[in-house]
């Protein structure tokens, strides 16, 4: 199902930014504009889908009763994560203005427009393609090659967030920093759950399975 939404929403997306190409004649910046958005729903996606990920491992999610629930929105903004970083990709080769090739989408160092920062995104979404079809092809994947894989969630955040902060155009505005602390901050803190603090949250837990008198 999640392939499916994530073709579809690829889809509408690419014609979108091919309609806005097409009626941006006058040179403005409606492409720009556009791959800027992509990136940063890709980015609230991934840091969602790693949040969520860690509360699915942790059965720890408070205030969502279900299991299931938090798994799918885990699997939805994954998917959906990777889907806007391709429409990011593909605006940037639609872009009138930067010169910006296919192949630089894929290829690491390739882009003649800041090769390292770039690169960092490229890698950033080799993982998370990786990381997905690991998802959707589950039942051939042994389970320790699927749980290593998936740490790699950790370093596909890690990238995509200083590939935005160097590469990025909105780094030099505020509201970029407070965004980046924020979703920098949750996550360090689920990963003090997830690795560190696994006694307090079996009482916790147990705590709520088990409520006094």
């Amino acid at each position: 199902m999640s392939w499916k939404l994530a073709t579809v929403t690829f889809a509408i997306l690419i014609a979108a930014v091919l309609a806005g190409r097409a009626s941006d004649s006058q040179g403005g910046t409606a492409t720009w504009d556009m791959t800027r958005s992509a990136a940063w729903a890709s980015y609230l996606l991934l840091w969602a889908s790693v949040i969520t990920g860690v509360g699915v491992n942790l059965r720890f999610h408070p205030g969502v009763g279900r299991q299931a629930f938090v798994f799918e929105v885990h699997r939805m903004t994954g998917t959906l994560g990777l889907t806007l970083a391709l429409v990011h990709g593909f605006a940037l080769v639609l872009d009138r203005y930067l010169v910006f090739h296919i192949w630089d989408v894929f290829v690491p160092f390739a882009s003649g427009y800041r090769p390292w920062e770039v690169a960092l995104g490229v890698f950033a979404l080799w993982l998370l393609l990786a990381i997905l079809f690991s998802t959707w092809f589950a039942g051939w994947v042994p389970t320790a090659a699927w749980r290593a894989i998936h740490f790699l969630a950790y370093a596909a955040f890690g990238l995509a967030l200083l590939h935005g902060l160097t590469a990025g155009s909105d780094t030099q505005h505020w509201p970029t920093h407070v965004i980046y602390s924020l979703t920098v901050g949750a996550l360090l803190g689920a990963v003090f759950l997830r690795f560190v603090a696994h006694d307090w949250i079996e009482a916790v837990r147990h705590a709520a399975s088990h409520p006094g008198p």
